[in-house]
């Protein structure tokens, strides 16, 4: 009868995920190809199913562990839809396994408690329906504590000479292969999973502790053999760690994700940044390993000449991670639960209720424990995995496997407290009973007088509800979330929702100005000129002064065709600093459009690409000096061009052309039998040969030329115009 129901019970979490998972699977922000970690991480799979099996070289920048799971359902013919399936699939387990481990400690009875504080957690299910390696932490952080839960509380009631102490030593093996798994998928978890296998040879249960640890290596040596074959490298994680310590751990650090100067805020964008940074500062090539020391090296420095300051900032980050405030890593947990109109609204379950409740009810668990070191053994996981979160910073999604021995915790402390006047459903003293179950007998526990425990809890929770609760005014990342939802409409043409979307994005948004910057360029983009200059106009309200915008005000106004208004604005940004590759090129634009030739081409003089060997910008100036009727001017940015990419034919034609408006047929003609010998399969390379020809005299070489320009292409008019004038 109870299993069946709770079966009716799992198969009720199961259809709140899955109502969750319908809501959110179609939205815009959620998508693979949304950008931020689900981009990499879906990029990352499509090249294990391209044969990239080893993701060399180098070591993993990300956590391996998700790309593979990807990649498997992909592979099997699975979608991006069965991926979501299968993670709340797994994540409906990790309820079941929650009440697993509770029901070891704590009775049947905080098992259901546990359980049910577990089903209605949204913070849990909506990781479980993202497209990130947080999808999978729930489901193996039960797992592990499940399992040590069984292997702890079976081991106390079986000799270690007998047979059946193999099937404990097992779980502890299992234990540790789900720790390790997890430290695959986040990296923070192998601190605790250590320090648990040592607390257990440190009070020597040295058979536990051997077959936990072997548990670990087991999960860890794939990869660290991928390593040292592809790095040469020993180390059985990524590579990013020294780069997130030293995010956590420096001068301007507050203990939650912050932008390091010179580095992009965004997986690609870190791993190669990181190293260009490393390599610059040290003056040598670096590995993977190398770049992480760098960074390890740069945060310890902070931390031994400012050891106060950093003591400080560790005590507030272990607060932090023991608050209930939402503090957003990629997706804001409050934009989909309101914002978006989902089931999580409903799923009131978050840490401002399991941190205070889980807390208190660990620590009542250990005054009330019988066999009290078997039991805090356990439950050492919490302040190992807070400690091993403190250490570099907090975030949301780093914090989420905490929750999972919360449930744990808040069980038992309701049960007590809701129900302290019923039996206890643990076994009482000297009255250790078969439970029915692979493992042995349930231990008993040490009851305290009547009421005595209850008070504790109730204390406890008042106490940390105030704690936990505390305001940190921590970002939660709704502002941003509704930022992005505004780009993504700009990009789906939807500009009435875009606007719409900004307008709830800046009183909550850190910068406004910022916020209309960004989505005044993204219309731009899209060829909306007008209705980006109002939001560069709203961002020069709100922050005068910016080169910046100012450049974005006289690009928009280019483009709009009010050549006339965009001049003060470029020459604006021209002295603030913008790039003169970029605002003097608009600005010739600008003056060209009012019709000063001579103007424009004074300014066109004076532009050079930044990077001297971009062949692309070269090509764009020339094209502008061509407009403007000086292929002089054009044939030198041109020159620059072939120079800068010698073995594309589009430069060669353009130089051709030019040179050809000044007459100068031979030396265009070399440039065009270039460009047609580079690629020969071009129709505008060959007809433009064929007209040099012409205009030298070559007139059979000439219709040669037309001829296969209209082999290659049989509607290409202009080559029937040609050799129709030809004859």
């Amino acid at each position: 009868m109870r299993i069946t129901r709770f079966g009716i019970f799992l198969a009720t979490v199961f259809a709140a995920k899955l109502v969750v998972l319908l809501q959110l699977k179609d939205h815009p922000l959620l998508q693979p190809d949304a950008g931020l970690d689900t981009t990499v991480y879906t990029q990352l799979a499509a090249q294990v199913l391209a044969g990239n099996l080893s993701l060399g070289p180098g070591l993993y920048f990300v956590s391996p562990l998700y790309i593979y799971v990807l990649a498997a359902v992909l592979a099997v013919g699975g979608t991006f839809a069965t991926v979501r399936v299968l993670q709340i699939v797994l994540g409906t387990i990790a309820v079941w396994l929650v009440f697993v481990a509770a029901r070891e400690w704590f009775g049947h009875r905080a098992a259901w408690m546990a359980a049910l504080l577990a089903g209605l957690t949204g913070l849990l299910t909506f990781h479980e329906v993202l497209l990130l390696q947080a999808a999978l932490d729930p489901f193996l952080t039960a797992a592990g504590l499940a399992a040590l839960a069984v292997a702890m509380r079976s081991a106390a009631t079986v000799d270690d000479r007998a047979a059946t102490y193999r099937r404990v030593l097992g779980w502890f093996g299992a234990a540790g292969l789900a720790f390790g798994v997890q430290a695959l998928n986040r990296p923070n978890v192998l601190i605790p999973a250590v320090a648990i296998a040592a607390l257990l040879a440190a009070t020597r249960r040295w058979k536990p502790a051997a077959a936990m640890a072997i548990g670990i290596a087991i999960a860890l040596a794939p990869i660290t053999i991928r390593n040292v074959v592809v790095a040469g490298d020993w180390s059985p994680l990524s590579s990013h760690g020294g780069l997130n310590f030293y995010i956590g751990n420096n001068a301007e650090a507050d203990g939650t994700y912050r932008h390091v100067p010179g580095i992009t805020a965004d997986i690609t964008g870190q791993q190669e940044d990181a190293r260009r940074v490393a390599e610059a500062s040290v003056g040598r090539k670096l590995d993977d390993a190398d770049v992480s020391a760098y960074f390890y090296g740069l945060g310890l420095s902070w931390v031994r000449l400012h050891p106060g300051d950093a003591a400080m900032l560790f005590l507030r980050k272990l607060g932090y991670t023991f608050d209930s405030a939402f503090i957003t890593l990629n997706a804001s947990y409050a934009f989909y639960a309101y914002d978006a109109r989902t089931l999580l609204a409903f799923l009131f379950v978050g840490p401002w209720l399991l941190l205070p409740l889980g807390l208190a009810g660990l620590v009542l668990g250990a005054i009330t424990a019988a066999r009290r070191t078997d039991y805090l053994i356990w439950a050492s996981f919490v302040p190992f995995y807070a400690i091993s979160v403190a250490i570099f910073f907090v975030s949301e999604r780093y914090r989420l496997p905490l929750l999972v021995p919360m449930c744990v915790g808040a069980g038992h402390v309701v049960d007590r407290l809701v129900f302290f006047r019923l039996p206890s459903t643990s076994l009482r003293p000297g009255k250790a009973e078969a439970t029915g179950r692979s493992g042995g007998f349930r231990l008993p526990w040490s009851e305290p007088r009547r009421g005595q425990a209850e008070g504790i809890a109730l204390v406890l929770v008042i106490v940390l509800a105030v704690l936990c609760n505390l305001p940190i005014h921590a970002d939660d990342g709704r502002a941003e979330e509704r930022a992005r939802m505004a780009e993504a409409m700009v990009t789906r043409d939807e500009i009435e929702a875009a606007e719409q979307w900004v307008k709830l994005a800046e009183p909550g948004y850190p910068k406004p100005a910022v916020l209309h910057f960004r989505v005044g360029r993204l219309l731009l983009v899209h060829h909306r000129p007008e209705a980006a200059l109002a939001h560069f106009q709203r961002a020069a309200d709100l922050e005068p002064g910016s080169a910046e915008v100012e450049y974005a005000m006289g690009q928009a106004l280019v483009d709009a065709r009010r050549y006339k208004d965009a001049i003060p604005h470029l020459e604006q940004a021209l002295r603030g600093g913008v790039r003169v590759d970029l605002a003097g090129y608009d600005l010739a634009r600008a003056r060209a459009g009012t019709g000063d030739r001579a103007g424009a081409l004074q300014t066109l003089q004076g532009v050079r690409p930044e990077n001297t060997n971009d062949a692309v910008a070269w090509s764009a100036l020339g094209q502008l000096a061509v407009q403007l009727q000086s292929p002089s001017l054009g044939a030198a940015f041109f020159n620059e061009a072939v120079r800068a990419a010698p073995m594309n034919a589009k430069p060669h034609q353009d130089l051709g052309l030019a040179l050809a408006m000044m007459g100068r047929f031979p030396e265009a003609i070399a440039q065009f039998e270039r460009a047609a010998a580079i690629d020969p399969r071009d129709p505008a390379a060959q007809l433009n040969l064929a007209v040099a020809y012409a205009e030298a005299g070559r007139k059979a070489d000439a219709r040669a030329r037309a001829e296969e320009a209209l082999r290659l292409n049989p509607n290409y008019e202009r080559a029937k115009q040609f050799l129709r004038a030809l004859r």
